[in-house]
């Protein structure tokens, strides 16, 4: 399935399930450029600056730039609207 939507009038949304139905990734993109892509899988959300990036550690398993989330703090940032993925990194990540 891949969707491209609205989500406010200030993002959009593109997303599609993978091979497994408990899998899903999403891009999200705000009014000033900024994207972030987003792969959800047993309530957890990991969010990757570039999709080079995603690819490489979902397919390949290789180590990439990338922070976690968990449902509550994936929600708390959708309800942001902003993507700039550093400003987000340094908000949430628990490094």
């Amino acid at each position: 399935m891949v969707a491209l939507r609205p989500i406010t009038n200030n993002t959009m949304l593109h997303n599609e399930h993978l091979s497994k139905a408990d899998e899903l990734y999403e891009v999200r993109h705000d009014n000033n450029g900024n994207a972030i892509h987003v792969f959800i899988k047993d309530g957890e959300a990991i969010i990757f600056q570039n999709l080079h990036d995603f690819v490489m550690r979902i397919y390949y398993g290789k180590e990439v730039e990338r922070f976690y989330l968990s449902e509550e703090e994936l929600t708390d940032m959708y309800n942001s609207n902003d993507y700039e993925y550093y400003e987000l990194k340094s908000k949430y990540s628990h490094e």
